[in-house]
């Protein structure tokens, strides 16, 4: 039997000085709690968790009976590009929730290669003031990596969430290639207290295409071979050794990158979906929709990578949402930009691979909601529990469908993983002990959704 959603009302309760108070029950659920899957109902008040109960009153604003549903933690997605400013036609702020919100994501970290670059506390403060009228869930910002000590401890000051140091092609002017420019770097992170999240390919060994040069895709990819990932993890681990500062090193696409990040306690790993389910086979078949970086590998690496993550190897999950227009991925080979649209697919997919026992149900919770929460600070996330934060999402398990593309709510309607059959269903996304998502369609108001700030409570 498929979960049935249905949303009672009852009149607003008030408080001790007359204020309405904001609550809402989620009735008749199982939820995923520290000691796993139990029946019980869940109160939220103003925002929190106030009790996970078999039995509570129903004396809630409303009630919403998520009958055959499941209750997980909200998903943390620490790898976004929200695009806006002026690449708002690629992807803008509501836009980009909204897909987040369709995904099961209640908090998102945005990336700052974005046009201009959020490369200052300037831009950083420019960044949260337009975002936060727009946003349906949360929302945090990484910062570019800049070698300016004094701008990176403002910019951790006012909230960001790590320094992002994009070796092929730093997105603030920073050579990468002197050793000392890096290492001074890694210490003012330190300082700062404030990880520094890396793209590890090195840029030497990265062939580029002449816009004249006829290419295909598989071509393209081969361009930025797996040595160049080797090289890269392996030189930005040994200047951290001499730091300590904190590490994640995003997208890797190598079983090896993972051992080698494991020997280095201050470092965390990220994996994508694309990289553990698809090979390099894809881009063959699908061309500009797998294209993206690092790209896809071979069969035996892809399955490998998955292996690890299914033993619990890896630190964190995250989609890489990388939205591009149609007509700028398709138009040459050598001029496509690389990036898919990911916040959709990411839980299905997962949810999919725990329905086929790939993966475990704590670890798909580890991997997308508490470890991410952990490695980037994110108090009261990652767990549902009375006095957490209300950000849930509701899912069936049984249903099934195929990924289709064009009803995406991301104004990227592309992707690899195109009519790929999944099992597991978002029903119901609630952020901050809202609802903004149910079946299908965004019910939330663009600015509901919350800026997040390293560390801060709110």
């Amino acid at each position: 039997m498929r979960g049935t959603l249905s949303l009672l009302k009852s009149p607003p309760n008030k408080t001790g000085n007359g204020q309405e108070e904001s609550t809402l029950l989620l009735e008749e659920c199982r939820v995923w709690t520290k000691r796993g899957l139990v029946s019980a109902s869940i109160l939220i008040r103003d925002g929190r968790i106030a009790s996970i109960s078999r039995h509570i009153p129903k004396d809630a604003h409303e009630t919403l009976r998520a009958t055959g549903l499941v209750a997980f933690p909200g998903m943390i997605d620490a790898h976004v590009h929200l695009r806006d400013l002026d690449l708002s036609y690629k992807e803008d702020f509501t836009s980009g929730t909204a897909a987040a919100a369709a995904g099961g994501f209640t908090t998102v970290l945005d990336m700052p290669n974005t046009v201009p670059p959020t490369d200052s506390t300037k831009r950083l403060n420019e960044k949260i003031e337009k975002a936060h009228t727009k946003i349906l869930t949360n929302v945090g910002f990484h910062v570019a990596a800049v070698p300016d000590s004094t701008q990176i401890s403002r910019m951790s000051t006012l909230g960001a969430y790590s320094l992002k140091l994009y070796l092929p092609k730093p997105i603030s002017p920073l050579d990468i290639q002197n050793e000392k420019t890096v290492l001074t770097l890694l210490q003012s992170s330190k300082r700062s207290d404030l990880r520094v999240t890396v793209h590890a390919e090195d840029p030497c060994l990265i062939r580029r295409p002449d816009s004249e040069e006829i290419i295909s895709f598989t071509e393209l990819s081969r361009m930025r071979p797996e040595e160049a990932e080797v090289r890269a993890v392996n030189r930005v681990l040994s200047l951290a050794a001499k730091t300590g500062c904190n590490l994640h090193l995003s997208h890797l696409t190598l079983p090896s990158s993972i051992v080698a990040a494991r020997k280095y306690r201050h470092a965390t790993t990220e994996v994508t979906p694309h990289h553990v389910l698809l090979s390099e086979k894809e881009i063959k078949r699908k061309e500009w929709k797998a294209w993206m970086v690092p790209p896809l590998r071979s069969e035996s690496v892809r399955k490998d990578l998955l292996a690890m993550m299914s033993k619990g190897l890896v630190t964190i999950v995250a989609s890489d949402h990388a939205p591009h227009t149609v007509q700028e991925k398709s138009e040459t080979v050598a001029e496509s930009p690389p990036g898919i649209p990911g916040l959709e697919t990411t839980l299905p997919l997962m949810l999919t691979l725990v329905v086929r026992r790939v993966l475990s149900m704590s670890l798909l919770t580890q991997l997308l909601s508490s470890n991410p929460a952990r490695v980037f600070n994110l108090p009261r996330k990652g767990r549902l529990d009375k006095g957490f934060d209300a950000d849930i999402v509701l899912v069936d398990l049984k249903h099934k469908s195929r990924i289709r593309p064009e009803r995406f709510h991301s104004k990227a309607k592309y992707s690899p993983f195109e009519n790929m059959h999944v099992q597991g269903q978002v029903r119901t996304t609630i952020v901050g002990g809202i609802v903004v998502f149910q079946d299908g369609e965004i019910v939330g108001k663009p600015g509901s959704g919350r800026i997040m700030k390293r560390g801060a409570l709110g």
